[in-house]
């Protein structure tokens, strides 16, 4: 199998913790043509990255789905919890990211970076950001406690955007965006302690670094 990846992205690095953390012979490669032309849409439909290219030449998009099939296909360091209300749970937190944290706040917010001013007049994104963060705090609180369960695919699929947050939060005068927020803070502080999740957010520091410094 190939992982077509780039690392600045925090939807390829949650596949890539999971490829880590389960030890896979997976190839991790950049796409092959630029994106968003017509040659990366006509190779890849969905016109998006990650695309998980499997040995038969056919494609699985969309990281959610590539961590689920992975997960199905290389059962070995089970990243998906026994019963229906831990993977309910579990499913929780990926939902979370994709639906709420991600649209409402770290894709505006990242759009901030690159517009006219920059930082200066972001006040709209960061009360996004906060309304989102304080959400994530609830949620956790409603949540059995992670400290007494396992690393699961929904905190890999959360990690890279927190870090996106904690990466973001700086430039726009925000140096400890999780301060008020004590539990997101915890979780943070317990998944990122993982040897698997640590690699992949390196990676993916160092490749927005780089990105936003062009």
């Amino acid at each position: 199998m190939k992982l077509y990846n780039l690392n600045h992205s925090p939807y390829a690095t949650r596949v890539r913790m999971q490829i880590y953390k389960k030890e896979l012979d997976v190839a991790i490669e950049a796409p092959p043509v630029a994106l968003r032309t017509d040659a990366f849409v006509e190779r890849f439909p969905l016109g998006k990255i990650p695309v998980l290219e499997l040995d038969d030449g056919s494609q699985i998009p969309d990281s959610w789905v590539i961590m689920q099939y992975l997960e199905d296909v290389t059962p070995a360091i089970a990243l998906r919890p026994e019963g229906a209300r831990a993977c309910a749970h579990m499913h929780l937190l990926a939902r979370y990211t994709d639906t709420y944290l991600g649209p409402a706040a770290l894709n505006p917010l990242f759009l901030r970076v690159a517009a006219p001013g920059g930082s200066q007049g972001a006040e709209e994104q960061l009360a996004a950001l906060d309304t989102e963060l304080a959400r994530l705090e609830r949620l956790l609180q409603s949540l059995p406690s992670f400290r007494e369960r396992l690393l699961h695919l929904g905190d890999i699929a959360l990690a890279p955007s927190i870090d996106f947050v904690l990466l973001l939060g700086p430039m726009f005068g925000r140096p400890k965006p999780l301060a008020d927020y004590p539990l997101v803070g915890a979780w943070w502080e317990w998944v990122s302690s993982d040897s698997a999740v640590a690699a992949g957010s390196g990676e993916m520091r160092a490749a927005v670094q780089s990105f936003l410094s062009r």
